[in-house]
């Protein structure tokens, strides 16, 4: 038992402050209609790090970690010019930015022979394995993000700059896939409820599915990340199905 403690309590950690930004912010995601807002911000993040990894020997993980929040500052101070400028083709240009992205991050690493598993890595995550200078810097990032969501007057301070600012750390310790499942699949579990009890509702959802995805990859032996995020669509699509019945028994 305190073997299992030992080994999923950080993960579980890390997943609890991830969904502590993300839930607030998929729900402004859905409501804008940029649904792949995430895997722009995250894949600039993650080229940021390799683009330090590839550059510099043996780079410190503060240098690493400086260099993806420069690159998701960049990527979400270019998207918020594009709801001004192009709103109407907003989203085709984010599918282009993180293909763009992606193949960058390819060309990137292609000459390191470990240049694969960096992008694995920072795809497909390594929750299990965060420690706690992570912990710290997850949260440390989502309390500054959730301040911006609160304090902030205007759409970059309320919106674009806590999510580049949540993203960044949140790819570091969980991946890529892991931050699109956390930021996308809660909210679109709880989108009919009110604000409050959808943020409440959303939140513990994905504290669920974590939980079940830790314990499911603990038990038979699976890579976490591919898991939880396994375990955040399946979630998903019960809560939302509970939820229609639920709401067309109260029409009834």
């Amino acid at each position: 038992m305190n073997d299992m403690l030992t080994i999923l309590g950080p993960a579980m950690a890390a997943g609890a402050l991830v969904l502590l930004t993300h839930v607030a912010l998929g729900r402004q995601v859905l409501a804008r209609g940029i649904i792949f807002i995430d895997l722009a911000v995250a894949q600039a993040a993650a080229t940021g790090a390799l683009l330090a990894t590839s550059l510099l020997d043996h780079a410190e993980p503060w240098l690493q970690q400086t260099c993806a929040l420069v690159a998701a500052l960049l990527m979400t101070l270019f998207l918020h010019e594009l709801e001004k400028r192009a709103a109407a083709i907003q989203e085709a240009l984010i599918g282009g930015s993180f293909v763009v992205l992606a193949s960058s991050a390819v060309l990137i690493t292609s000459q390191d022979a470990h240049g694969s598993e960096h992008i694995q890595n920072l795809l497909a995550g390594q929750i299990l394995w965060v420690d706690n200078p992570q912990l710290w810097a997850l949260a440390g990032s989502s309390a500054v993000a959730l301040l911006g969501m609160i304090l902030g007057t205007n759409p970059l301070l309320r919106f674009y700059l806590p999510f580049a600012i949540a993203i960044t750390a949140a790819v570091q310790a969980v991946g890529v896939y892991l931050v699109f499942a956390s930021l996308i699949f809660p909210a679109l579990a709880v989108r009919l409820l009110p604000t409050k009890q959808a943020l409440a509702s959303g939140y513990l959802l994905g504290i669920g599915a974590y939980a079940a995805g830790l314990l499911a990859s603990l038990q038979w032996d699976l890579p976490t990340g591919p898991v939880i995020v396994v375990s955040l669509a399946l979630v998903m699509l019960v809560a939302s199905r509970a939820m229609s019945i639920a709401g067309r028994a109260r029409i009834g």
